[in-house]
């Protein structure tokens, strides 16, 4: 680098999981993705993510040497123990992130959460560092944790120029600080091949589901399985293939095991190429959510051709219109899941909308993402 461009260090603070294999670091694949797709504007980056207490599928070892990861403590266990844990963490975030703050030119966050809760706070104090902060929950819904609101309140009163906030679905009334982008998923060279084998799929027969996600309650999926064990589901719906973890997991096999209407098959959490086998394979990616923002599963999915049928929440109506490149279910209760789903198989354009969802995937390439990151960093490349 010429002498005269000052030397640029990214921090990440973000909630995202990491695991301690054996001594070896795995961090989450699709924010490995994204850092280095933006890696070549910094001399550096350090990635401060939460240790998960399972390995999964979609985790991989850093193979960047820009690119530092370390832990902070894990604050996602269930229960009310949490908050014991959640109090002992917060000196801990806060140490490790005035660790490598002074570092720091660029400093970027995942919220909500409470490690980027914490360096909201601190980007309210600093005029020095051009702050990113992304915030990945409903922007609109107001039934979301008080600790979300807070998070989702400061952000939307922030107007100090060093401050950027990154949401998926930006409304016109919006602070000029707030920048809408889509998730990146794609890269350039893979869509052409995604998009040639949602071109070929035929939605004229039977009809085979896909739901993607961390089995929640919050993610609808046992509502998802009352739907489908109802008799009046439209038998054109032949299969539904879940992929996953989370604290439901148990419980979703053994109500998976008990519906004699769609054949249901649980996988457990996978790999990014075990999912876009399915991907491939399936017809409809359903997602009946009660609170999100733009899952990155939608355009993956939509990139092969799959319609996506969600619940009808604000960041996703900004991309999927109903009858147009997807469907919108009213709520994530059982009966709107069974309506939806018919509707869906009663329609004789699905072929029309699929390849509309393949148009709709081509919003969220990494090359796209990171030309708008440059502008939000304020870096000419």
């Amino acid at each position: 680098m010429p002498a005269d461009i000052p030397k640029r260090t990214l921090l990440v603070v973000s909630d995202t999981a990491m695991y301690n294999d054996a001594g070896k670091l795995l961090v989450f694949d699709p924010v490995l993705r994204e850092l280095k797709v933006v890696q070549d504007m910094f001399d550096n980056i350090i990635w401060l993510g939460a240790r998960t207490l399972n390995k999964k599928g979609t985790l991989r070892q850093v193979n960047s040497e820009k690119i530092h990861a370390e832990m902070l403590p894990c604050v996602s266990r269930s229960g009310f123990i949490n908050i014991f844990f959640v109090l002992l963490a917060y000196p801990v975030f806060l140490l490790r992130i005035l660790k490598y703050l002074p570092q720091a030119t660029h400093v970027h966050t995942r919220a909500p959460s409470h490690p980027a809760f914490l360096m909201i706070l601190l980007s309210l104090l600093d005029n020095k560092r051009t702050y990113a902060h992304k915030y990945a929950g409903e922007w609109t819904d107001k039934n979301i944790p008080l600790t979300y609101r807070i998070q989702r309140s400061l952000l939307k009163r922030v107007r100090k120029p060093n401050i950027k906030v990154i949401i998926s679905g930006k409304n016109e009334e919006e602070s000029v600080n707030v920048h809408d982008m889509q998730n990146p998923c794609i890269y350039a060279h893979e869509i052409n091949a995604m998009n040639t084998i949602g071109l070929q799929k035929d939605f004229s027969k039977e009809l085979r589901l896909l739901f993607v996600g961390n089995m929640m309650p919050s993610k609808g999926i046992l509502q998802l399985l009352d739907a489908l064990s109802n008799p009046q589901v439209n038998n054109k719906i032949v299969q539904l293939h879940i992929a996953g973890g989370g604290r439901l997991l148990d419980e979703v096999r053994k109500k998976a095991e008990q519906n004699s209407s769609v054949k249901i098959t649980v996988t457990g959490d996978i790999t990014r190429e075990e999912l876009n086998k399915l991907y491939a394979d399936v017809h409809l990616l359903i997602l009946p959510s009660s609170s999100e923002s733009f899952p990155k599963v939608v355009a993956e999915a939509a990139a092969y051709g799959c319609i996506p049928v969600t619940t009808s929440l604000s960041a996703i109506t900004r991309q999927i219109t109903d009858g147009v490149n997807g469907f919108l279910m009213t709520d994530n209760s059982p009966d709107s899941i069974t309506q939806t789903i018919n509707r869906v198989a009663d329609n004789t354009e699905l072929s029309a909308i699929s390849h509309n969802a393949i148009e709709m995937s081509k919003l969220f390439t990494y090359e796209r993402f990171r030309q708008r990151m440059a502008r939000v960093y304020n870096i000419d490349t």
